[in-house]
């Protein structure tokens, strides 16, 4: 697959802060129609603090009211488009879990593979802590493909099995996917922290997040049609590496937070 340097991306989700923060790294490269269940105007106060909202959809950019969990809704959405960006998610509700990750996930890979799409980036969280349910937490130097293991967190699970839906259609109709994973946010300057206060061993910045997005679209081939990426600073904890982000996507991290892991001088 070359690399989608120009054109249209749909992004599902745009009104959630990840979507938000692909929207705003891509509005100056691509036309952009961002969606999400919610209309534009309903988006008015930001998840956190410093979590970014979506740009205005004006010029080469539009907005549709999308319900992931509706394929028809999805579809329409999907035609016409050069890439499709899945940011959708819901946590808590049982009900909208499964309908939102993974049938979600499920029909805009249908979409995909109906409207020819060759590339599609999906992203999901890596869940550090799982009350010991098969969770990494006293580990280190891990990879980009060890096995989520979500054990009965639902959200973990939800997203879980999203990803294996997408992972199958990858595989199968040759369709190149780029999952991105996140785990805790920051603004660049690390917020209202104070200096020496501490960082997670997993922890990216908004900007970051956002501009990953363009190096997924502008990536070569990958050796594989289902990748993983962490996309993360360099912490130095050392439990998980942008290493592989920077192999083969040329994505590095610009905010490494370290004034948050620096003792200051007395």
């Amino acid at each position: 697959m070359s690399a989608i340097e120009s054109g249209k991306i749909c992004i599902f989700g745009a009104g959630g802060p990840v979507g938000a923060a692909a929207a705003r790294a891509l509005q100056g490269e691509y036309s952009l129609r961002m969606t999400d269940i919610r209309d534009f105007s309903e988006i008015t106060e930001p998840q956190s603090k410093y979590a970014p909202l979506p740009p205005e959809p004006s010029g080469a950019h539009e907005w549709a009211q999308v319900d992931v969990s509706d394929y028809g809704q999805v579809l329409d959405a999907s035609k016409g488009m050069d890439a499709l960006i899945n940011c959708t998610v819901v946590r808590g509700e049982l009900e909208g879990a499964f309908q939102v990750s993974l049938i979600g996930a499920y029909n805009v890979m249908k979409a995909a593979t109906k409207c020819g799409m060759k590339k599609v980036i999906h992203t999901g969280p890596r869940h550090l802590y799982l009350g010991y349910e098969g969770d990494y937490r006293f580990d280190h130097d891990l990879s980009d493909d060890v096995p989520m293991n979500p054990g009965s967190d639902l959200y973990a699970l939800t997203k879980h099995l999203g990803g294996q839906v997408v992972r199958v259609f990858a595989e199968r109709h040759g369709i190149e996917v780029i999952t991105f994973v996140y785990c805790n946010f920051k603004p660049g300057h690390g917020g209202d922290a104070k200096d020496g206060s501490g960082v997670g061993p997993f922890a990216t910045s908004w900007e970051d997040t956002g501009e990953a997005f363009l190096y997924g679209l502008r990536a070569p081939a990958l050796p594989r049609k289902y990748e993983v990426f962490n996309i993360l600073a360099e912490l130095p904890q050392g439990m998980y590496k942008p290493t592989k982000a920077e192999r083969l996507l040329g994505w590095k991290p610009k905010h490494n937070f370290e004034r948050l892991f620096k003792i200051p001088s007395v």
